[in-house]
C-alpha cells in the first residue's frame, strides 16, 4: 500500500530530508527562471559568448592547420579538398543532365526528321504509281536447271557449289 506524497511516513528516517530537498529545489527553480527570463542576463551571456568565440579563433586556426598538416602526411584529404571535389561532381553531374536533354531532343527531332523525309520520298512515288497504266502480267517461265543451286546447308558449311548442284 502506498502513502500518499503529502504526507511523510513516519517510519522513513529520509523524509524530512526528501521533503526539504523538494522544497529547495522549487525555490531555485522559480528564481532561476526569473533570472534567466531578464534582459540583463541575456546581455551578459550574449557579451560572455563573443568573447569566447573571439579567443577561440586563434586556436581554431591553430588546430585546423595541425589537423592539415597530419592529413597531408597521411595522404588524406582535408575538410577544404573534399568540399572542393563534392563542388566540381555537382558541377560535372548538372552538365552531364544539361547534356543529356540536349541528346534526348537532338534524338527527337532526327526521328522527325527521318519521319518527314520518308513522307517526302514517298508522295511523288505514289504520285507517279498512281498515274501509269498497269503493266501487263508475264507468264511463268521455266526455272533455269542449268544453275547451279546452293542449299542453305551447303552454304553454312562453306562447301563448293559444285558439290551442291540438283538436278531438276
Amino acid at each position: 500500500m502506498s502513502q500518499p506524497n503529502d504526507i511523510p511516513n513516519p517510519f522513513d528516517p529520509f523524509s524530512f530530508w526528501r521533503t526539504t530537498q523538494n522544497a529547495s529545489l522549487e525555490t531555485w527553480s522559480k528564481a532561476m527562471i526569473e533570472l534567466v527570463n531578464t534582459e540583463a542576463y541575456a546581455e551578459a551571456t550574449g557579451r560572455i559568448l563573443d568573447s569566447y568565440l573571439t579567443a577561440s579563433v586563434p586556436m581554431r586556426k591553430v588546430v585546423e592547420q595541425a589537423m592539415a598538416q597530419v592529413l597531408g602526411q597521411v595522404n588524406m584529404p582535408t575538410r577544404a579538398e573534399v568540399l572542393s571535389l563534392a563542388e566540381r561532381m555537382t558541377n560535372i553531374e548538372m552538365r552531364l543532365d544539361d547534356l543529356d536533354a540536349r541528346f534526348d531532343e537532338m534524338q527527337r527531332m532526327l526521328a522527325q526528321i527521318v519521319s518527314n523525309t520518308a513522307k517526302i520520298q514517298a508522295a511523288p512515288v505514289a504520285a507517279a504509281a498512281k498515274s501509269l497504266p498497269k503493266p501487263a502480267t508475264a507468264p511463268a517461265t521455266a526455272t533455269n536447271s542449268s544453275r547451279p543451286r546452293r542449299t542453305r546447308a551447303a552454304s553454312a558449311s562453306g562447301r563448293s557449289a559444285a558439290s551442291t548442284r540438283t538436278k531438276e
